[in-house]
Formats: C-alpha cells, sequence, structure tokens
C-alpha cells in the first residue's frame, strides 16, 4: 500500500508540474490544458465547434492572419495573464484578426499592439456575429485604410468595456454599421456611424470620452440610445453637437462652433457662404447664410 502511496503521489506530482508548464507556455488554452509557444499553434489546434479561453502571457506576436471561419467557428476568448500580457503586431501587409461565418472572438484584459505600423488595413475585422472587447488597449497602429481600426460590417457589432485607444492616428476609428453595438464604463474611442446607426448605452460611467464622426449627420437623428448626458460624448462633424430627448441623445445644431470655424486673415477675400450648419456653399440659394468677407462675418438672407 506504501509503495501504491508513493507512487500515486509521485504521478501526481509529475502531472501537477506538467500542468504548470504548460500554463507557463506564452499562449495557454485553459479549457484543454495544454500551452503553446506561438499563437499560431494554439490557434491551428482550436477545432471547428469549440469553445475556449486562451491565456496570453508576456508579448506575443501575431506573424499571419488569423482567420476565425467555418472551420474555426469556435467561441474563443483571448485574455491577457498580467497586465502588460500583448498581442504584437508582426504581419507584413494584413488584417490582425478575421471573423466570418458565425465566429465570435473576445479580448479581454490584454493590449493590442500595433508595433508602430502604418499599413492600408484594419487590426480586426468582424462580417458577422459579436467582438467583444473588455479592459482593452489598443495602442500604435495607424491604418490609412477608409475602413478605420476596426472595421465591422453590417451584420457584425461590437460590446466595448473599458476601451482604451491611444498612439494611433490617421484612420483611428471603429467603423460601425449596426445598431446592435453597444458601451459601457470608461472608454477612450472614436467611433464612425453609418447612416442611421447609434450606439447603445449600457452603463457607461463618468471619465467616458468618445468621438463619434456620422457618415452623413442630419438634424435629430439618435446617435447614443438610453444616455442623457452628452458630456460623455462628442461629435465631431462640424455645425452639429449632441443633445439629451427623451432619454437618449440626437443631433442638433451648433451654430456657434459653426461660426467660429469660419475665419480668414486675409481682409481682401471674396465672399464665401456657409450654411447655418457651417458647410461651405458654393452657389447658394434663397435662404440663411452665414457670409464670411476677410475678417468680418455676418448673417444674411438671401
Amino acid at each position: 500500500m506504501k509503495k501504491f502511496l508513493l507512487t500515486l503521489a509521485t504521478v501526481l506530482i509529475a502531472a501537477n508540474a506538467y500542468a504548470q508548464s504548460e500554463a507557463d507556455k506564452p499562449v495557454y488554452n485553459e479549457t484543454t490544458g495544454v500551452g503553446y509557444d506561438t499563437f499560431k499553434d494554439a490557434f491551428n489546434a482550436i477545432t471547428s465547434d469549440q469553445t475556449c479561453t486562451l491565456i496570453i502571457t508576456g508579448n506575443v506576436e501575431i506573424t499571419e492572419r488569423m482567420m476565425f471561419d467555418s472551420s474555426k467557428k469556435s467561441n474563443v476568448t483571448i485574455k491577457g495573464k498580467n497586465s502588460d500580457s500583448s498581442l504584437v503586431y508582426r504581419i507584413g501587409d494584413n488584417i490582425m484578426f478575421v471573423m466570418k461565418q458565425n465566429a465570435v472572438l473576445t479580448f479581454e484584459d490584454i493590449i493590442i499592439d500595433g508595433n508602430n505600423s502604418r499599413k492600408g488595413r484594419s487590426l480586426i475585422e468582424a462580417e458577422n456575429k459579436a467582438l467583444t472587447l473588455k479592459n482593452v488597449t489598443i495602442k500604435n497602429f495607424n491604418s490609412t485604410s477608409g475602413n478605420g481600426l476596426i472595421n465591422l460590417k453590417p451584420t457584425a457589432w461590437g460590446v466595448f468595456e473599458n476601451v482604451t485607444v491611444e498612439g494611433c492616428e490617421d484612420n483611428n476609428y471603429f467603423n460601425l454599421q449596426r445598431n446592435s453595438s453597444a458601451i459601457s464604463g470608461v472608454n477612450k474611442f472614436h467611433a464612425r456611424l453609418a447612416d442611421g446607426i447609434f450606439l447603445k448605452n449600457e452603463g457607461v460611467t463618468d471619465g467616458n470620452d468618445i468621438n463619434i464622426t456620422l457618415a452623413t449627420p442630419t438634424l435629430d437623428a439618435k446617435v447614443v440610445d438610453s444616455c442623457d448626458n452628452p458630456s460623455y460624448f462628442h461629435l465631431t462633424n462640424e455645425g452639429f453637437k449632441l443633445a439629451a430627448k427623451e432619454g437618449n441623445l440626437v443631433t442638433t445644431e451648433d451654430t456657434e462652433s459653426a461660426v467660429k470655424g469660419i475665419g480668414a486673415d486675409n481682409e481682401d477675400a471674396h465672399a464665401e457662404y456657409y450654411n447655418l450648419q457651417g458647410v461651405k456653399v458654393a452657389n447658394p440659394d434663397k435662404g440663411i447664410y452665414i457670409v464670411r468677407k476677410g475678417t468680418s462675418v455676418s448673417k444674411v438672407i438671401l
């Protein structure tokens, strides 16, 4: 019996040591208990219908596009083990993560580092289902693509909680094309909303700072659902601002900023006309306009 117990103890110690060594690898599949040296190896091991959590330790490089499609239509959570755990962009010129055909991805407690790259691509693109970012920092990526930093197509939506974007220039926005995208917590990023699209507030708090750009701004359009505090958001479209209405945030005229945006130092400049939204009008017709001539600005009726 003693020999049996000693053997059992030896086996258990060895198993525990093996499990510990697996968990210490750069990418650890918490669901299967297997560790991997690269993200690609961990990705290739995911089966088509598997729900799993990948734990990231340290800086893990992404060296090629990770395509979650019909062969990988799993529900995968990618989670940082420590506060400095990150996924680092090391791709020649491609999207970092692509979600297609019912794939679901969640990024949690992690840094997505663009490695100071300037590419004509987005970092993440979702064709359908939900992309969730929770306690995520995206940094150091400059996208020259019109699809922005994150591109969510009309059949996809985002869930954003405590998301920060820093060190990203050019088209640093999240391109949102469906009304189901929801936000909560404290966030700092730029959202570009397609025509008729609005964000859904599920509990933003003090300190939330989101810039919103409307593809085609119109008056009295709902921009944020279930929020009556415009200070949490900033509308970038010239001549417009957000106002509370019936428990939501909608667009209204911002004539003061429109006038302030019209300035000139040349007293000999010809007359230039702007509508009340601050948009320049080449051939003004009948109506009310703001006219600038040199440093003089006034409102006229034609």
